[in-house]
Order: C-alpha cells, then structure tokens, then sequence
C-alpha cells in the first residue's frame, strides 16, 4: 500500500492510505512519502527484507500487529463515519496485499458489509482496484472465497484485478483444477472467462495485457536488463494503471502508461511525477 499510494502521490493524485502505518502516531518510515498522501493508521507496520537477484527476489516478511488487526479494530481506530465518508468521496477504491495479510477476507466482507451498502446506490462509475499479491501461501479454498468477494464487490462498483504472471498461474490452479501454459494471453484469457469482474490486468517484466468485455488489449514493458529496483515494480506499474483510469484514458493507452510508470520506477528507483512519464514518452516515440 505505502508504495503504491506514493506513486499515485508522485503522479498528482490525492491519496488517503488506510493501513498498518503506524498507531496511535504514523510511523516515521512514511514521512519521505509523497505529500498528496493522507494517513489513516491502525497498527504498526510489519517488517520485509526484499534480497533482489539477477533471477527474482525473496521477501522475509514479519507482519506483526498487522496479522492480528482485524475489521472491528480498523472501525474502532480509524472511526466508522470516517471510513464510509471516504470511501464515499473517492473515486478509486484500492485494496492491495490481501494474500500477505491473515484476516484480509474478514477486512474485505466488513467493507462489503458496513462501508459500500452506507452511500447511496450501485457505484458504477466508481472503481475497486484489487492486487491480491503472492497467492502462493494460501489454500484453494480461500482463494476460491476471493473470487466470491471480488463479485460482491462488482455490485457496487467497477472492478479492476491485477495480477502477476506467478499469482496467474495460480489463480488458474485454483480455477480449472491444472497447470496453465506459458502463454500469458492465454492464461489471461482463461482467468478473464471465469471472474466476474470488469476488468482483468496481467502483467510480467516484458508484457502487460488487459481484458474487458470487449477485448484483449496489449503492450510490451519498458524492460532494461540493469534495473536499479524491482521491488515495487507491480505496485508503480498498478499505480500507473489506476492513474490512467481515472484520467479516462482507453484500455490500451492505460496499459502502456502503467508500463511507462513502472519502467521508470525500475531505472530510477523512485516512482516518477507525471513530468517525467511525459518526458519519457517524448523519448520513446514509438508509444
């Protein structure tokens, strides 16, 4: 969340971040994150140490208060009233990190539950935006329950799930009882014919591609072999894509922007202003 809500910050976009950043005070670890970022904190923050390779990386993860700090506790902290009003008031929803975090499918049906049913009507025009994260430690079961959130959630709004090619695969697991191929459009495709959502986004470090209802759309990364970071590559690039959303833009141009947004991130270290996608867009006249 924290990098993800930054990279909206640096792109101009007001951001109110609900999370484990820091309670009853915000932590100082988020004091450098862009000023268009409003905290709502309930818990302190858990801990990760990414170790990048030239092959992939390997997150130690300790969640701390964070796996214990369940939907009753954020009402309590954060205030039910202020949570619906924000809820109510923004135009992006954006729910990330649910694989990593013990009591995520409580949080979700509590919004489901307390939050979406308090405002008036089907909020279509308003988007949900999901990244479930690394699947990899949960059960079939549960993400088969996530699959029944994420159509909850399409009665009230417009639904975007984005996923990586490793969380693809295992979402198609869970779906058809089998491996998947390599093709990624492929196994977008398939995943896309079973969830009930507007929108599916899969994405790897060569590729992104996105599907609706009324097609696939498609552009290759910004790749470079010499990347600064990789961590929060997905999150600037899902970043990108939420931006692009809410500026209108069409499918596929919003496919190529979070593609800009992330492989700038990745040869910089630090998530981009829009300046910046705008100069590197003037470089790369191709796109």
């Amino acid at each position: 969340m924290p990098i993800t809500a930054n990279a909206l910050g640096q792109l101009g976009i007001q951001v109110n971040c609900i999370g484990a950043t820091g309670y009853p005070r915000i932590h100082p670890a988020f004091e450098s994150i862009s000023p268009n970022c409003s905290f709502y904190g309930f818990a302190e923050p858990g801990t990760s140490a990414a170790y990048e390779f030239n092959d992939g990386k390997i997150f130690l993860a300790s969640m701390g208060k964070l796996n214990s700090t369940g939907w009753n506790e954020i009402k309590s902290r954060v205030g039910l009233d202020t949570l619906i009003q924000l809820y109510k008031e923004c135009d992006l929803i954006s729910i990330v990190n649910w694989s990593e975090i013990d009591l995520s499918s409580e949080i979700w049906k509590g919004i489901l539950k307390d939050i979406l049913p308090a405002y008036t009507g089907p909020h279509k025009k308003q988007i949900a935006f999901f990244d479930l994260s690394d699947c990899s430690k949960r059960t079939g079961k549960e993400i088969s329950e996530v699959f029944s959130l994420l159509e909850e959630f399409s009665l009230y709004t417009k639904v975007i799930l984005s996923v990586n090619r490793n969380e693809a695969r295992l979402l198609h697991k869970v779906l058809y009882k089998k491996d998947s191929n390599d093709d990624l459009a492929q196994l977008g495709q398939s995943i896309f014919q079973k969830l009930q959502t507007n929108t599916l986004v899969v994405h790897s470090s060569k590729e992104a591609i996105a599907y609706n209802n009324e097609e696939m759309f498609k552009a290759g990364s910004f790749f470079t072999e010499t990347p600064v970071i990789s961590t929060g590559a997905g999150d600037n690039f899902n970043a990108g894509f939420c931006a692009a959303q809410l500026s209108a833009l069409d499918m596929q141009s919003s496919v190529i922007f979070a593609n800009a947004v992330s492989g700038l991130y990745i040869r910089t270290g630090a998530s981009p202003m829009l300046k910046d996608v705008i100069r590197f867009f003037e470089t790369n006249p191709d796109y």
